[in-house]
């Protein structure tokens, strides 16, 4: 089976440090300091940030699906990770995908002026 993704993403959840060491990584692609993992010229940006945007939703989704069985407690680690340092991320991420949807259309808006 072929993947809808160009880069691999983490799955499921671990511990707070390690969700922490993810966003992380993410954050570094995302604000310039380390190289994306792919180079689609003008999608790059949107590509990466639409991928870990999407863990980052699924990240919560599996947090909420812990505290809705019992196994995640309000107040824990987990959910404040999830209901702060995660929430701000999805924030994050989302923005960029905006950025990267304005970058795509002034390519576009560059290549219509140029070759009519």
């Amino acid at each position: 089976m072929k993947s809808l993704r160009q880069f691999p993403l983490a799955s499921g959840i671990a511990g707070v440090e390690s969700l922490r060491d993810e966003l992380d990584e993410y954050t570094d692609v995302l604000m310039g300091r380390v190289e994306p993992p792919i180079d689609n010229g003008p999608l790059s940006l949107m590509e990466y940030a639409n991928a870990v945007y999407s863990r980052a939703v699924e990240i919560t989704i599996l947090l909420q699906r812990a505290e809705a069985d019992g196994h995640v407690t309000k107040g824990s680690k987990l959910y404040r990770f999830r209901t702060g340092e995660l929430r701000n991320f999805v924030e994050l991420a989302s923005k960029a995908i905006d950025l990267g949807s304005r970058r795509i259309t002034a390519a576009r808006m560059n290549y219509d002026e140029a070759y009519g």
